[in-house]
């Protein structure tokens, strides 16, 4: 078998116990782990996992806790309320109640097992799925046994040491196709203590998946203590890392008669100006295609098109303050910028302290952030010719996991 644009997987999360072993207040899937309800990491964990079409949560008729807590869900989750005293009740009761095709592919996992990676559910199913033979019924995350196992009597007292080189710990997700599991459910829930031991039932393959002991399952108190920590080293991982971006920008404008030179936002006195239909200050148009294109935003002819009157001898400060404000909407802050002009005359050197300025009041940073430069073009072309002027400006950006989510 293998995963083809017809092949649809789904979740499912049973979250009907209660728990009582956690002796919490509320049952242990809505206690506060890392900052927020069990429940809401876990669901979470699986959203991060593009493949999953829906993911399925199963609660009791009663439970008076999900409204809150389903609030942090995506539109990808929904919430059936058709949960059963035990677990396999609610996995019958949620596949019964989401009404899932036969040949679609379920996930069940546990509301217990925050602390799950993204990659560990993607393995499970390339391994499912990727079945050279499509002789498995199914698959399951589990851990290979580390400890010497024993064998003990009612008095505790050690029977025999049992070979652990081919036992596993049984953990979630675990995967089978749903009318697979259904008719596993359905031949009877007495001794089934996960989807896999019913399946097994069938006399049908089932592969485990290795994953790590860190994918553990909360049941007694310390335990969620143990899930705080793993949870907090997760989120110090690469979806916390500031998102950086850089821009290129460039532009040329012709020197004609009868024009002000502006360039950077300051009036340069000169006998020519550079021609455009706004101001034409070319310093400042290559800063505000470098800002856009670190933003992915298109460029400055898109946003002020030529043909636009109302932008006719606009001043260009004006343009790139309306760039900056689009970037912050989008999450992003500059950090610095880093400009280039080419030009034979005039010197630019004097006025260098006050286009700095200007530069960094029109972009909102401190001037410490803003770097231009000033170069000729050795007499070649037509910028050296003194036939116009050009400009490169690099800007680069960054934006925070929580900007990026608004």
């Amino acid at each position: 078998m293998s995963e083809t644009s017809e092949t649809h997987i789904y979740a499912l999360i049973p979250a009907a116990g209660v728990g009582r072993r956690m002796g919490a207040d509320r049952p242990k899937q809505y206690m506060t782990v890392a900052g927020e309800p069990m429940l809401a990491q876990t669901v979470r964990a699986l959203e991060r996992v593009s493949r999953i079409e829906r993911i399925f949560v199963v609660v009791s008729a009663a439970d008076a806790w999900i409204d809150e807590v389903a609030k942090t869900f995506s539109p990808r989750v929904k919430v059936l309320r058709a949960g059963g005293a035990e677990r396999a009740d609610s996995v019958l009761g949620g596949l019964t109640a989401a009404q899932l095709p036969g040949d679609a592919w379920v996930l069940v996992h546990d509301a217990a097992r925050p602390c799950v990676r993204p990659s560990e559910v993607n393995h499970l199913i390339d391994e499912v799925l990727g079945d050279a033979h499509g002789d498995l019924a199914g698959g399951i995350l589990a851990v290979p046994m580390a400890d010497t196992v024993k064998r003990a009597d009612p008095q505790r007292m050690i029977l025999e040491t049992v070979p652990r080189a081919d036992l596993w710990r049984a953990a979630t997700p675990q995967l089978f196709r749903v009318g697979t599991l259904l008719r596993a459910l359905t031949a009877g829930l007495a001794g089934v203590t996960d989807e896999a031991s019913a399946v097994e039932r069938l006399g049908l393959p089932v592969k485990v998946v290795s994953c790590r002991s860190a994918n553990l399952k909360v049941t007694e108190p310390g335990d969620e203590k143990l899930a705080e920590l793993i949870l907090g080293e997760k989120n110090m991982q690469a979806p916390q890392i500031p998102q950086i971006r850089v821009g290129q920008g460039y532009d040329s404008h012709r020197l004609v008669e009868g024009r002000r030179l502006i360039l950077g936002g300051v009036e340069i006195p000169f006998e020519k100006g550079l021609d455009g239909h706004s101001d034409a200050d070319v310093l400042l148009h290559a800063l505000t295609d470098a800002v856009l294109g670190a933003a992915a935003l298109g460029d400055i002819g898109q946003h002020f098109p030529p043909s636009d009157p109302q932008w006719k001898g606009a001043d260009s400060r004006k343009l790139l303050r309306a760039v900056v404000e689009l970037a912050r909407r989008a999450g992003w802050t500059i950090v610095n910028v880093d400009a280039t002009l080419v030009a034979e005359r005039p010197k630019i050197g004097p006025h260098m302290k006050a286009i700095r300025e200007s530069v960094a009041q029109t972009l909102g940073v401190a001037v410490e952030q803003v770097s231009v430069k000033a170069k000729t073009n050795e007499r070649m072309d037509a910028v050296g010719h003194e036939e116009g002027m050009m400009a490169q400006a690099v800007a680069l950006l960054v934006r925070t996991p929580e900007a990026s989510r608004g």
